[in-house]
């Protein structure tokens, strides 16, 4: 059964001024939650064949502190989608995923990926910052039903 993670980014620096939001880094505590969530995730779900995350700062480091908890990098895409998304766009990004992947991460920003995360399952989520969300899908990734999906867990590790 295909397994997404969605994972949002850890906690990032309030934007020095003249910084495009794209542009925002993780915070020290951001870099610790993360590496703990990747962690978490390599414990709990293992480690995932294909990373999708947004293009912006915080996201690409949350993916990097994720991934270097896993024994072996996986393949990690930077989607352009996933930045600023709505709920129509990540529904796309997902259905538009790799049916050779069976485990799959998407890292991205709020509120976005809480209602994902809320429309895949129809359980209401308010995913903090470097929270994972496993979800189980129960269709290939193109077919993914919105309110049929099984929320296995939610959980927010900390450093």
């Amino acid at each position: 059964m295909p397994t997404l993670v969605v994972v949002r980014h850890g906690e990032a620096e309030r934007a020095a001024p003249g910084t495009d939001d794209i542009d925002r880094q993780l915070a020290r505590q951001g870099r610790a939650d993360a590496a703990a969530a990747g962690q978490w995730v390599a414990e709990h779900v293992g480690r995932p064949g294909l990373v999708v995350g947004s293009p912006a700062l915080r996201a690409r480091q949350t993916v990097d502190a994720l991934v270097a908890a896993w024994d072996e990098r996986p393949t990690t895409v930077v989607d352009e989608a996933v930045y600023e998304a709505s709920l129509g766009d990540l529904l796309r990004v997902v259905r538009g995923l790799d049916d050779d992947e069976d485990v799959i991460a998407l890292v991205g920003h709020n509120p976005g990926l809480s209602l994902l995360v809320g429309e895949l399952t129809s359980e209401p989520s308010d995913l903090a910052t470097s929270s994972v969300a496993v979800v189980e899908v129960p269709s290939a990734w193109a077919d993914t039903p919105a309110f049929a999906c099984r929320l296995v867990s939610l959980e927010t590790p900390r450093a």
